[in-house]
């Protein structure tokens, strides 16, 4: 009896994960009104995009009102700890670059900033 509660567990358990890695890998659907469709993942890395060579703005908030703290050049990798959270047709995700904790725009109607890491996530 105890190794058909074991099985049932296992079972559940590697069903959860088979769900969730699903979840991570459907199609992206957009999130914020007039933004394009996600695709950074929380707990992940992603990188700042290379097509642009600008650095991408780190702002204490979520929105272009809050104050730049720091900006993160092209090609740089950095790990997402939040988000999306929508604010002026961008979606935002909070991350960490070496220590800088501070939110940053996924990407606008025309084309994404950031990217996830390493590419084909």
């Amino acid at each position: 009896m105890k190794r058909l509660g074991i099985v049932a567990l296992l079972v559940g358990v590697l069903g959860l994960g088979t769900y969730v890695l699903r979840a991570q890998t459907a199609t992206p659907e957009p999130v914020c009104p007039n933004a394009p469709p996600t695709r950074l993942i929380v707990y992940q890395r992603a990188r700042v995009a290379t097509a642009d060579p600008r650095p991408v703005n780190v702002r204490s908030g979520a929105g272009t009102q809050n104050d730049r703290i720091a900006q993160i050049p092209s090609n740089e990798v950095f790990f997402v700890l939040d988000g999306p959270v929508c604010s002026e047709r961008y979606a935002w995700y909070r991350i960490d670059f070496d220590g800088v904790v501070g939110w940053i725009a996924e990407g606008d109607n025309i084309s994404y900033y950031v990217e996830p890491y390493p590419p084909g996530l």
